[in-house]
């Protein structure tokens, strides 16, 4: 009876109490305010940290092309032939393209001094601020520390022991001869004219879907990167290999592959191509990685659609010109042709990450995100579609566009792939619709409550570190433990200790530097 009178008063009031629906929709009309405040929130702290991050590296000094050329930069300081390297015009003027605005203007000022500058000159020339640019006219103490370091890796700067400046000298007469207008020639009007002329739309076609099928075979998928030549794909895949963008039996793509393919494009075309003088210059001992590296500069110094005589290179350089026709950073109308003609992927090797917009950007459409997490893709290009499908759901295929939405589960699935979430945002800020609404600080027109979602996933994943540990405990006495802990600090091999307990972990590859330290103290 007592059931049945609940069961009935609730009957009889069900009309006066709000529906789950009623409740969802008075929740939505709340939700834009709240939804607004935490923008504004998200939008100060993003203007924080990017003033932070601006200061940091040098203010409006710093510039895209410095970092789009990071990658080259930190591959020439590693070689022990540098200094040779310099003896080349194209290569001392490419290292100088790729500095950041402040290091070009270092090099500058002592490019025409005989001799060294004294520290407290070459400091004057620079003020410094600690306030990064709130101070009119001061630049960063940060930044300038950043150029100094990087010109003394690549050996551009030198510091004698009296502390005084000078440019490396080989470096030197390099520039020097490429502002008097003496740079070697490169056989440019040697030529008679050809029968056939080769429009620059054939060029960037030509490049276009080399670089696709590059990239097609780390995606895998409805075969895009499988035309061509057999040999051709296997060389492909072999510095895709070296690179390791892919597993050691070329059949699947690596967490560093997935994070190649949300690159910028000059970047792109770094990495690949560090992986191909790497690969070729071990393979093939005649073709050196001074060589390869001296051509590449030398090719990205070129005119767009102009024709260049192959007569004019030695054997090696014709091998190295035959490995980037496949590649697409030459075009030749046939294998045995007398002439080449760069492509956009070869100029942009020293040039600006605009370059390539024209060539690969037609390779990707442009997307529109929305604050509700939906993206419309305009492509029809399967290789974007591909890209796309790494990171969000798509729902479906119109004839010249795709729709989907980015969701929690494919976002975390495409971290646990490897891919992380500033690839994501890189990508869809650099192919973002013109038509998009636009920060007038930043010029970037993501959304910043959708950008800092996809952070904010990312950070969930990123609550426990995993690190492998060798775990030491029962010590002989108190003083060997501390002899230990003093060891493992100086090793730096040091992750925990309780002094009480005598507990300690170190780092799980140090094992073998912890037993002979232990057999060296007891004997």
């Amino acid at each position: 009876f007592l059931f049945l009178s609940l069961w009935l008063w609730e009957r009889s009031h069900a009309e006066e109490r709000p529906t789950d629906l009623a409740i969802e929709r008075l929740y939505e009309i709340s939700k834009p305010q709240r939804r607004l405040s935490d923008i504004k929130r998200l939008q100060a702290m993003s203007d924080k940290k990017r003033k932070n991050k601006t200061a940091a590296n040098g203010g409006t000094f710093g510039n895209q092309e410095s970092k789009a050329g990071d990658s080259i930069l930190d591959y020439i300081a590693t070689l022990k032939m540098k200094d040779s390297l310099y003896t080349d015009v194209y290569t001392a003027v490419s290292v100088l393209r790729s500095l950041s605005n402040l290091g070009k203007n270092i090099v500058m000022r002592l490019l025409w001094l005989d001799n060294p500058v004294p520290d407290n000159v070459f400091k004057s020339w620079v003020r410094t601020s600690s306030q990064g640019l709130n101070q009119r006219g001061y630049m960063p103490s940060e930044a300038l520390r950043s150029a100094l370091e990087r010109l003394t890796r690549l050996n551009v700067l030198i510091r004698t022991r009296g502390g005084e400046w000078h440019i490396e000298p080989r470096f030197k007469a390099s520039l020097r001869k490429f502002v008097r207008n003496d740079a070697p020639d490169v056989g440019e009007g040697e030529l008679a004219p050809a029968k056939k002329t080769v429009e620059t739309a054939t060029i960037e076609e030509h490049a276009r879907r080399c670089w696709e099928r590059i990239l097609g075979l780390l995606i895998d998928e409805s075969g895009i990167g499988r035309w061509g030549d057999e040999k051709e794909i296997e060389g492909i895949r072999q510095i895709l290999i070296e690179s390791g963008f892919m597993d050691d039996l070329g059949q699947r793509i690596t967490p560093k592959g997935f994070r190649f393919l949300f690159l910028p494009h000059r970047k792109q075309v770094w990495s690949f191509l560090l992986g191909y003088v790497k690969y070729i210059s071990r393979q093939n001992k005649s073709l050196s990685e001074d060589l390869v590296l001296r051509l590449l500069f030398m090719l990205s110094h070129l005119s767009l659609g102009q024709d260049y005589p192959m007569k004019s290179l030695s054997e090696p350089q014709k091998k190295v010109i035959s490995h980037l026709v496949v590649f697409g950073f030459v075009y030749q109308r046939k294998k045995t042709s007398k002439r080449y003609f760069p492509t956009a992927l070869a100029l942009s090797l020293s040039c600006s990450e605009d370059s390539l917009v024209g060539t690969l950007g037609n390779t990707h459409g442009k997307i529109i995100t929305e604050t509700t997490f939906r993206i419309t893709a305009y492509t029809s290009s399967a290789f974007q579609i591909a890209i796309l499908n790494k990171f969000a759901r798509l729902d479906y295929r119109l004839p010249n566009s795709v729709v989907g939405v980015v969701t929690k589960h494919s976002v975390m699935e495409a971290l646990r792939n490897g891919i992380n979430a500033a690839g994501i945002v890189m990508y869809l800020e650099q192919y973002a619709h013109p038509q998009m609404k636009r920060d007038p600080k930043t010029g970037k027109a993501l959304p910043v409550a959708f950008k800092e979602q996809i952070y904010l996933w990312e950070k969930e994943r990123q609550r426990f570190s995993v690190q492998k540990s060798c775990f030491l405990h029962e010590f002989a006495s108190t003083v060997e433990f501390k002899s230990l802990l003093e060891f493992a600090r100086e090793e730096g091999i040091l992750q925990w200790f309780n002094e009480r307990k005598q507990w300690m972990t170190v780092d799980g590859s140090a094992a073998e530097k912890i037993k002979e330290f232990r057999q060296k103290t007891r004997s």
